[in-house]
């Protein structure tokens, strides 16, 4: 199978979270929550069987929708999201 068919694999795979506009995929928000654990793309895409290129596509994608430009702005909007959890 050859790269391009690889990625369309991949990107055919992504469901909506939620409904809203600019919402993340399962993918990106799968692809989010490795990376806010610091992981780097290697890792991520090793672990979820993909193409580091396709995990840097998917965080363009992630960077637009929230807003961010870097991995440390999208950690601290992954955090910012995450619902806190109660002692």
């Amino acid at each position: 199978m050859s790269s391009a068919e690889l990625n369309a694999r991949d990107m055919a795979q992504d469901r909506p979270v939620r409904d809203a506009g600019g919402a993340l995929t399962q993918r990106e928000a799968q692809i989010a929550g490795l990376v806010s654990q610091g992981l780097p793309n290697k890792a991520v895409a090793e672990r979820l069987g993909v193409r580091e290129g396709t995990v840097k596509i998917h965080l363009h994608h992630i960077y637009r929708k929230l807003h961010v430009t870097n991995r440390t702005g999208l950690m601290l909007a992954t955090t910012a999201r995450a619902p806190l959890k109660r002692p």
